[in-house]
């Protein structure tokens, strides 16, 4: 892989345009620059992730869990297994954490609600402790989720 372009702290990836302009303007304001995809456009081939991450190089990735939960749950497990994501922080963000959670099992997931602000401070705060400290630790799994992993990435 060559050497990244920029080095860039954090990426975010929403199904929201509204949300990761909000949350750009915001990390902007915190002196963390931020490079953003639309999920549609990681899903569907529109964006090449391999060369926006070679370009990008981020730390963190604010990835988002909309519906059907099942579907982009299934893809962000895809996505984690591969080598160059493998070793980035995730910070996973959702609009229903109740309703993900008895989807799929997933638990420490923050909670973004549509209009602003967005539930953007908790978003910010993770994304500074995940820069200072690196990973968080792992929220503790539930039986669903833990069936899901694979061996190479628990």
């Amino acid at each position: 892989m060559s050497r990244p372009t920029t080095r860039t702290p954090v990426a975010i990836f929403n199904s929201h345009a509204e949300f990761v302009d909000a949350l750009r303007e915001t990390l902007d304001r915190e002196g963390l620059s931020s490079a953003t995809a639309l999920l549609a456009e990681i899903q569907d081939g529109t964006l090449d992730l391999v060369a926006f991450l070679e370009v990008h190089d981020p730390r963190v990735i604010v990835y988002d869990l909309p519906r059907p939960f099942e579907r982009h749950w299934n893809f962000l497990r895809l996505l984690r297994q591969t080598d160059v994501l493998q070793k980035r922080t995730w910070i996973l963000t959702t609009t229903d954490r109740k309703a993900l959670d008895a989807a799929v099992g997933a638990s420490g997931v923050i909670e973004i609600s549509f209009g602003e602000p967005y539930g953007l401070g908790g978003v910010v705060k993770a994304v500074h402790h995940a820069l200072a400290d690196g990973p968080p630790p792992r929220p503790e799994m539930t039986a669903a989720s833990a069936s899901q992993r694979s061996p190479r990435n628990p």
